[in-house]
């Protein structure tokens, strides 16, 4: 009538040993899981804010024109100075100019350069060569033939400029002086 039931009980250890152990196990898996998902996403979010500066953290060029401040003697027009007056775009970050790469390509060369503060002539004034505020403007005067390392613009000659900011956006300035240009003269673009 009454059987040995010993063997019951350590069945129901062996089970609640195994069970724990997959807990256990269960528990170690989803704190991997959580540190790669924190991994990633941290990832992710630096990836965003970095695509997010190449495109917003730029200049806006509010006016450029083209100067001939050295006339020559027999009348002809080379146009030697260009200034850019710019601004930081909206939704920007501040912009420091002397880490600011330029990338100039005239009719005749392609030079590359890093903007100075001999280039950089404050219209509002800033504190330092960084635009910080959307009201800050500041004129970027370059001399052809020196700064660019060409010679002047002819009537009629063509240009591209290219503005990076340390983030690496893009402002791209294009421009043609008129074949109709004069010697001692200013040329808006």
């Amino acid at each position: 009538m009454f059987e040995d039931k010993t063997d019951r009980g350590q069945v129901g250890i062996g089970t609640l040993i195994v069970f724990i152990a997959m807990v256990l196990v269960a528990a170690i898996a989803a704190g991997v899981l959580v540190n790669t998902a924190g991994f990633l996403q941290e990832n992710a979010e630096q990836t965003g804010q970095e695509a997010q500066s190449q495109v917003s953290d730029r200049l806006n060029v509010v006016s450029s024109h083209l100067n001939d401040t050295d006339p020559s003697s027999d009348g002809t027009a080379d146009y030697n100075r260009l200034n850019l007056t710019v601004k930081k775009a909206a939704g920007s970050g501040p912009v420091d100019l002397t880490t600011t790469t330029v990338t100039y390509l005239g009719p005749s060369t392609t030079t590359d350069f890093q903007v100075t503060t001999d280039e950089i002539v404050s219209v509002t004034p800033i504190k330092s060569n960084t635009l910080r505020n959307e009201s800050d403007r500041v004129v970027l005067s370059f001399q052809l033939g020196t700064d660019l390392g060409s010679g002047a613009l002819s009537p009629g000659d063509d240009f591209e400029m290219r503005i990076t900011t340390a983030s690496g956006a893009t402002t791209v300035v294009e421009g043609r002086l008129p074949s109709t240009a004069e010697a001692d003269g200013l040329v808006a673009l």
